[in-house]
């Protein structure tokens, strides 16, 4: 008789966690969109969508176009993608939700890099020349040496014109105590 009556209450409390699971399950529900730029109206693909408060999130296909699972109408998405500002949108009943993301331009100022650090230039404790490419293109030479001739203070570019020949580079004139060549840093590693 006691059998009977736990193997009862065992299978009612049995199907009552099923029907609260199947209730849990059937609460979530899938929402689709696009996310674009307000500028063009083009897809930008790999923006992040995530819901807020959790770690669940998605990422946009190659057009823009992102789905994924939210568990109730209070859900609030956070969509964000590098160069433009984050935007936060309510689920609501919705299950198209379309975002137009702003772009978001800052000024940047001038960093230095160096094979060793990444500097700020006013923080930078040593003499810091820096030459555009366009200024280089527009002195045609067969040499990069030739070319910084002029255009940097304090560096003598001495060469005898010969395609083919290297060139001095000098820093700060010929008679420097402690050595006047410069330092060449090619992809972290200092070369000759």
């Amino acid at each position: 008789m006691k059998v009977k009556l736990y193997a009862k209450r065992l299978l009612v409390l049995t199907l009552g966690l099923f029907v609260t699971t199947v209730m849990a399950f059937a609460q979530g529900r899938k929402v689709s969109g696009k996310v674009v730029d307000s500028n063009d109206g083009l897809g930008v693909p790999g923006a992040s969508v995530v819901v807020k408060g959790t770690t669940r999130g998605v990422i946009s296909d190659a057009d823009g176009n992102f789905s994924i699972d939210v568990s109730s109408n209070n859900d609030v998405l956070v969509v964000s993608f590098v160069g433009y500002q984050a935007q936060e949108v309510a689920v609501g009943a919705k299950n198209v939700i379309n975002v137009d993301l702003l772009t978001d331009a800052q000024a940047l100022q001038e960093v230095v890099v160096t094979g060793y650090t990444v500097d700020n230039r006013r923080e930078t404790t040593g003499a810091v020349s820096i030459v555009q490419a366009k200024d280089l293109v527009a002195r045609p030479s067969g040499n990069v040496e030739q070319q910084l001739q002029g255009r940097v203070g304090g560096v003598t570019v001495i060469t005898n014109g010969q395609p083919g020949t290297t060139s001095q580079v000098r820093v700060r004139g010929f008679g420097s105590f402690g050595g006047n060549e410069p330092l060449y840093v090619v992809d972290g590693v200092p070369v000759s």
